[in-house]
């Protein structure tokens, strides 16, 4: 249950969980915390390969329990 709640905190999802509204916010994560966006060796370059990551699990775990 922890899993879900910080997940659904990180998509930014109230109750209902709704597939085209958690893609949106799945690409728009994506975008934003892509690591290409970030040179290599950059301090944010590390924080979005972590980020990305979670983003990615996050969608995935969602969808799956949608």
């Amino acid at each position: 249950m922890k899993r879900i709640t910080e997940y659904k905190k990180l998509f930014a999802v109230e109750k209902d969980l709704e597939l085209k509204d958690l893609k949106n916010t799945y690409r728009n994560l994506v975008k934003e915390w892509h690591p290409d966006k970030f040179q290599e060796g950059d301090a944010m370059f590390e924080e979005a390969e972590i980020k990305s990551r979670q983003i990615i699990d996050a969608y995935h775990f969602l969808v799956s329990i949608a």
